[in-house]
This record gives structure tokens, sequence and C-alpha cells, in this order.
């Protein structure tokens, strides 16, 4: 979501923070996604003058995230785009110390699709697929990062090709080709 542009290192510190709190809150079931998943992959940090961190969640957890913002106070904001009484997305407010966080509460079927309603995106077989029938365990992936490990999804560089277009890996001035897909 738009917002003002931010610098990587209050971006990556803002990444580590919200990290250590969902592993400390045991919230398991999410990613790092979007421009996130992006800079972390193609650069190993968040993309100088991103505006905040996005997160693909599982909707289910919608109420202990909030919870774990407010104990932690960490305001959202209702007033951005429709949000409302959404429950598609929670969307915190910026400080001094973090940039927004953008939580993308998506429902998860039995393959390991999440489905993010508020993008209109469908992140597929996100789990770590087990061979040899291709069933899907509820574990993601994940990287280590700083000194910290983040949770991705599976396959993740085709699926930042299908958002990004072929060329995710080269910085641009863009947000991929249009129109943009709703399955990655």
């Amino acid at each position: 979501m738009a917002g003002s542009k931010q610098t990587q290192e209050k971006l990556n510190h803002t990444l580590k923070y919200i990290t250590v709190l969902l592993i400390q809150y045991k919230i398991t079931n999410w990613f790092i996604g979007y421009g996130t998943l992006l800079g972390i992959i193609r650069d190993n940090a968040c993309i100088d003058g991103d505006d905040d961190i996005d997160i693909v969640c599982d909707r289910n957890d919608f109420d202990r995230i909030h919870k774990m913002l407010k104990e932690n106070n960490i305001n959202v904001t209702y007033d951005y785009g429709g949000i409302q009484d959404c429950r598609f997305i929670i969307k915190t407010v910026q400080n001094d110390k973090l940039t927004s966080i953008d939580f993308y509460c998506a429902e998860i079927d039995d393959k390991g699709n999440f489905n993010d309603e508020w993008e209109k995106v469908i992140w597929t077989k996100c789990y770590t697929p087990n061979t040899p029938f291709d069933r899907y365990t509820p574990f993601l992936l994940s990287i280590k990062w700083k000194d910290i490990f983040l949770p991705i999804p599976h396959n993740c560089i085709q699926k930042l090709r299908n958002r990004y277009g072929k060329k995710w890996h080269i910085p641009q001035n863009t947000k991929g080709p249009l129109p943009r897909l709703s399955y990655l």
C-alpha cells in the first residue's frame, strides 16, 4: 500500500523487530511478501525508498496479531483505503522507530495456497512439498537474514518473477507488468 518513502535502515530495523515479536507471540503461519520479499531475496535487505514491510499471514491469526501490536504500543490505522472493519488487512502506523507494516490476512487452503483478498492475489503452494506425493505440510521455508530467520513461501523466485516480471532481479522503478497476475 502506498505511503511515504522510508530508509533501508528503518525498514530493516522494522522487519527484524516485527519478526522477533511474531516469534515471541508464537505466530508461525506467515511469510514476507511483495516488496519485502523482493528486497530480501534480490538485495539481502529491504528496498531503500519502500514505504512499508509486507507480511502475508493466516487470517485465523488476525486477533492475535492485533493483540500483539496493542501490547507493544504499535498503533493500527482504519482510515486507509476502505480498511475500516475489514479483516483482510492490518496496517500499522509508522512512528519514529518503525515503518508501517501491512499484514495481509489470507485464507489458507489445504494445498498451502494463501488467498490474499485485499490485493486479490493467491500465493500458490507456499508450504514445503513432501515428495513423492506432492502433499504439503504447514511448514514454510526460511532464510537466515542478519541474525534471524525469515519465513518465505516455497518457490519464491517463481513467485517474484510472476509478480514483478522476468527482470525482477534488476532494480526498476515499477511494480511489475500489467495486468498483474492473480496467481503467484
